[in-house]
């Protein structure tokens, strides 16, 4: 029964290892899986182990081991299995086999680079174990945050026939990079101040991840005139956006240089804050108050008005001084606060004329009976009655 077993052992060893295709190993992630850091290698510990299921090492430890190894299973199998063939193959099942470890990215993924060291263990049987070290290096900011490693582990017999093969994926992401890029279309803005306007601004997302940004401006007395806003930009994309700025009021600006910062950092790291500054030049006069000064201006017309008659007026005897002083108060100001009572004036006045007038060209009845020679006396006085009344109006409506 022994011999039987002896016989048999290597004979399903051989069989096994020409029907398999999986390399009969272990590889497992020691501890916690890092971040890769961009531009410099970060080392992930491996472990392996073998168990292929034929312990060649413990075999030929010993004298029989070593006798069923070289003579009895090379002619038993060599004849179960077809002679030469068959012997080879029991040679390359029956003895200490090469494991190659080839790490490579799913996908093929841009700026990912993986590898393994050792690459090739050599002599390994059932139960042995080694530790590995996998480096992955990101060269530079790339727009794929995450990737999947692919370990490809291949056993070898004595003549490099491949036995096995076998695939262990682990799942990376890079190291979290903030990195925007903020540039101002305008770098110098010239304006009135208290007044509102628009800065173009083209934002890049530098980084390795979506990303949502809170847009600000800071700066000498100036603001955001609707606050802050928000923006979500995916890696390498760049979003054009206008930022509304309002400059602080003031009556006159002779010109004054203010620095505003557009600021932007992302929600979820607050203290990685960007910055970019542009030059805002107020010069001149705020637009609110361009009404207020015209009608200061005209004030001081009417005003600087008055004054030189009131002057011209005092120079006068005493009596016509205080009537001219009157006239001329109601002259320069009434334009503006009684423009509609002088007018109704004038109209009552002219009412007045044309009543005046229709009264002194109605004939009496004296005046028909009268004869011939008197109707030119009667018409010369009727006439000079009416030019009389006419200066009388004429001087009342001048008072006025």
């Amino acid at each position: 029964m022994v011999t039987v077993i002896l016989f048999s052992i290597p004979f399903c060893c051989v069989v096994s290892a020409g029907e398999q295709t999986d390399a009969e190993e272990n590889l497992w992630v020691v501890g916690d899986v890092p971040e890769v850091k961009i531009g410099e290698d970060t080392t992930i510990k491996l472990h392996f182990e073998d168990y292929t299921g034929f312990n060649y090492t413990r075999w030929w430890s010993s004298l029989l081991g070593r006798i069923l190894l070289h003579v009895i299973w090379p002619i038993t199998i060599g004849y179960c299995q077809g002679g030469k063939e068959g012997l080879e193959e029991f040679k390359n099942a029956a003895c200490l086999h090469s494991i190659e470890f080839d790490a490579y990215v799913e996908d093929n993924i841009t700026g990912w680079h993986a590898i393994v060291e050792p690459s090739l263990i050599t002599g390994s049987t059932e139960g042995n174990k080694a530790n590995l070290t996998l480096k992955v290096r990101i060269d530079g900011p790339t727009v794929y945050p995450m990737a999947n490693v692919i370990i490809k582990v291949t056993r070898k017999g004595a003549n490099g026939a491949i036995l096995g093969i076998s695939y262990h994926k682990i799942s990376l992401k890079a190291e979290h990079i903030y990195l925007l890029d903020i540039k101002p279309l305008k770098s110098v803005v010239e304006i009135f101040p208290g007044s509102s306007f628009s800065v173009p601004v083209e934002i890049t997302n530098r980084g390795n991840y979506i990303e949502t940004y809170r847009i600000s401006v800071d700066g000498d007395g100036v603001a955001s005139l609707f606050g802050s806003q928000l923006l979500t930009i995916n890696p390498g994309e760049t979003i054009k956006t206008n930022i509304q700025i309002h400059t602080p009021f003031s009556l006159f600006d002779l010109g004054t240089a203010r620095k505003v910062e557009i600021k932007a950092y992302p929600l979820s790291s607050p203290e990685n804050v960007f910055t970019a500054g542009i030059s805002v030049v107020t010069r001149g006069t705020s637009l609110q108050f361009i009404p207020v000064l015209i009608l200061i201006i005209i004030l001081l017309v009417l005003l600087v008005r008055l004054l030189v008659q009131v002057v011209r007026i005092y120079s006068e005897p005493g009596e016509k001084r205080s009537k001219n002083l009157v006239s001329s108060f109601r002259e320069t100001f009434g334009r503006i606060f009684s423009s509609r009572k002088i007018g109704a004036e004038k109209h009552k006045v002219m009412r007045s004329e044309e009543k005046v007038k229709e009264k002194d060209l109605q004939p009496s009845s004296d005046n028909l009976s009268d004869a011939s020679p008197s109707k030119p006396r009667n018409l010369k006085k009727l006439m000079s009655k009416i030019k009389r009344e006419e200066m009388k109006q004429k001087r009342k409506f001048e008072k006025l």
